[in-house]
């Protein structure tokens, strides 16, 4: 039985948590995608989620409607454009490439995003939270997404953090 010495065990786990930030990042990559799609599709099936009947009744012409909709598309992108960031960057440290740590801090922030998805989820479904035309099913499967997302992002931060604290102890990663 052949002898795993140290420096061989260490550059393994440096390989696995590369692998684990490349389809991590690969992943969330696709689910921002998602994120905003998803919105694009309820907006575009039913506009009256986007307003409420009372205040579009007061909204005086279509210039409104369209500042309204352009403020949207860009908070959608810019949370895209989030998600693609800290994507990208995940699957950049995964290839070896480059280690980036601002996005580990952009990691946690999107967690807590989620974290704070799964509670409101779960409090609209006990009935303590009001919210407009959302079925059970849709809190239910919302409070899926938020809790897998959340969990997905803990594990990438934790992969992110080993690569470093790994890289430190193995000669030449640091």
């Amino acid at each position: 039985m052949p002898v795993i010495t140290e420096e061989k065990e260490i550059a393994r786990r440096i390989r696995k948590h590369r692998n684990s930030l490349y389809i991590m990042g690969s992943g969330l990559m696709a689910l921002g995608i998602w994120n905003v799609a998803r919105v694009i599709l309820v907006v575009i099936n039913s506009p009256q989620t986007l307003i409420e009947p009372e205040l579009a009744n007061n909204i005086s012409g279509g210039a409104t409607i369209i500042i309204l909709l352009l403020v949207l598309a860009v908070f959608f992108g810019a949370l895209l454009s989030v998600y693609l960031f800290v994507g990208r960057r995940a699957r950049e440290e995964g290839l070896g490439k480059k280690k980036h740590s601002f996005y580990i801090a952009v990691i946690v922030l999107l967690a807590l995003f989620h974290v704070f998805g799964v509670i409101y989820s779960g409090a609209a479904l006990m009935g303590t939270v009001a919210v407009a035309n959302e079925s059970v099913m849709s809190l239910a499967v919302s409070m899926i997404v938020d809790a897998t997302a959340a969990v997905t992002l803990g594990e990438m931060c934790y992969s992110a953090v080993m690569i470093r604290v790994y890289g430190r102890k193995n000669i030449g990663e640091g």
